[in-house]
């Protein structure tokens, strides 16, 4: 689905707060639970909550002091151990934010994390890894073309043109379809809009190549009304700044040379055209040439991912993301080589008592 692709290990079974209410032998239940827990979750967590706790990214919420201290931690420690701590920072700052705007939002995302602690959390979205029971359904009402709630009705190739696959007649179709029919290499993700906790489409990341650190993101399927918005953009922020946290050095892009929406999200989104392939798919008994589109992790570093950041988040945020993670860094620094000293200083004296 996705969950795992990024690390973490995605259980949807539901930790209670007091496991020994309901089972008199806690120290058994809570080695079942530590099976849930990735490695090195615990320890994260514990640095993350110390870390807000000295300094919370806000007001504290009435009634629930530890609100901020909880949020930051539990998104921080969910980044898992592969990303880098500049990341986990940043998308911890974020989540907590987001999560404790009020005390409704704190208890959405509390629960949320409960049921779903694989979900890729921004403000105006959040991307849930892609599952045929919670998502066939509305994916084929928002993309089959009839009118769907405030949505009127439109042509279907308006979402399914430039694919090889779809438009589609009913569900059991789609289901049959690469969308969710994916190979190994391959992980998907619905997009979820933040207010209403509706879906509004799918995005897909194929073509893993761990050994080369290369993946490719596919254009995001969604909605006509969802097509060229800040949630589009969003949904693709979020896994660029996961895939380049964890390590990977270029993210490819490709679409069809005459999918003009396709090539301005593409530019929208900081990509450079690498180079364009003639006669390269036969899609739908029609030649299609396509443009060849990379993201680096040097672009990403460099200023791509501090434009897109201000643009969903504003200049405000992004300061005070960029001001806390040079501090946040420096302090890292700093402890790495108290730490190197003190390991060297106790092998020194450990040699001399040999």
């Amino acid at each position: 689905g996705g969950g795992g692709f990024f690390g973490f290990g995605g259980s949807k079974k539901k930790v209670t707060a007091d496991p020994a209410k309901t089972n008199p032998n806690k120290e058994q239940t809570r080695e079942e639970i530590r099976k849930c827990i990735p490695e090195g979750y615990e320890e994260n967590y514990v640095k993350a909550y110390r870390k807000c706790q000295d300094k919370p990214g806000g007001a504290t919420l009435s009634g629930l002091p530890e609100a901020r201290f909880e949020a930051y931690a539990r998104a921080y420690a969910a980044c898992g151990t592969r990303t880098t701590t500049a990341y986990r920072r940043s998308y911890g700052r974020m989540y907590e934010s987001v999560a404790c705007k009020n005390h409704g939002t704190e208890e959405k995302f509390s629960s949320l994390f409960l049921s779903r602690p694989a979900d890729l959390v921004g403000r105006t979205i959040r991307l849930e890894p892609l599952e045929v029971e919670r998502h066939l359904d509305v994916l084929y009402n928002i993309t089959s073309g009839d009118a769907n709630l405030e949505d009127k009705s439109y042509d279907p190739n308006e979402v399914w043109g430039f694919l090889d696959f779809g438009p589609f007649s009913n569900p059991k179709e789609l289901c049959k379809s690469p969308v969710f029919q994916r190979r190994q290499d391959e992980a998907a993700f619905a997009i979820v809009e933040a207010v209403t906790d509706r879906v509004i489409g799918v995005v897909t990341l194929s073509k893993d190549d761990p050994r080369n650190l290369s993946i490719q993101l596919e254009l995001p399927i969604v909605k006509p009304s969802a097509d060229g918005t800040v949630e589009q953009i969003e949904a693709c922020f979020l896994l660029l700044d996961r895939l380049f946290a964890l390590g990977y050095r270029r993210v490819q892009l490709t679409c069809d040379t005459q999918d003009a929406a396709g090539k301005k999200l593409a530019g929208r989104l900081g990509f450079t055209q690498e180079g364009m392939i003639p006669k390269h798919m036969v899609v739908k008994e029609a030649n299609r040439d396509s443009n060849i589109y990379g993201m680096l992790n040097s672009d990403w570093d460099k200023g791509a991912r501090a434009f897109l950041f201000k643009k969903l988040h504003g200049a405000k945020m992004q300061k005070a993301d960029n001001l806390n993670n040079a501090k946040e860094g420096e302090l890292e620094e700093q402890e790495r080589v108290l730490a190197e000293k003190k390991a060297m200083k106790e092998a020194e004296m450990n040699k001399k008592k040999v």
